[in-house]
């Protein structure tokens, strides 16, 4: 449902995701707004998310208020924090390798440098 909720963001210009991981507990996203402010974003994506799971029986509120954002400022700041945010499943020791996590977004420059002859979840 998550996975789905990101393409749709991205689908709609609104956000364009270029990595995302879905955590048991937490979402990262890195990528361009398009459309309409971050804060609008965000508001969209947790409320459409929140309504499909508390529909599904999960406990409300399903999301902590707010956000936490960070401005990416060069090329090099930017691969530095994709790489934190695609490797955060085999820190957490949720799988050994990248490609045994279903819940991963990345296009396929970074499928070349990060995990050869994995393919994206575009």
């Amino acid at each position: 449902m998550m996975v789905n909720a990101l393409r749709w963001i991205n689908d709609a210009k609104r956000f364009f995701v270029d990595a995302a991981v879905v955590m048991p507990d937490h979402l990262h996203l890195a990528g361009r707004l398009g459309e309409g402010s971050l804060a609008s974003v965000m508001h969209t994506l947790k409320s459409f998310t929140a309504n499909q799971l508390v529909g599904n029986g999960v406990m409300s509120p399903v999301w902590q208020d707010g956000y936490h954002d960070h401005q990416l400022r060069d090329d090099e700041d930017y691969g530095v924090h994709v790489r934190y945010l695609i490797e955060n499943p085999t820190r957490a020791g949720l799988v050994e390798h990248l490609d045994d996590y279903p819940y991963l977004i990345f296009p396929d420059w970074w499928c070349d440098q990060v995990a050869p002859g994995r393919r994206s979840h575009k």
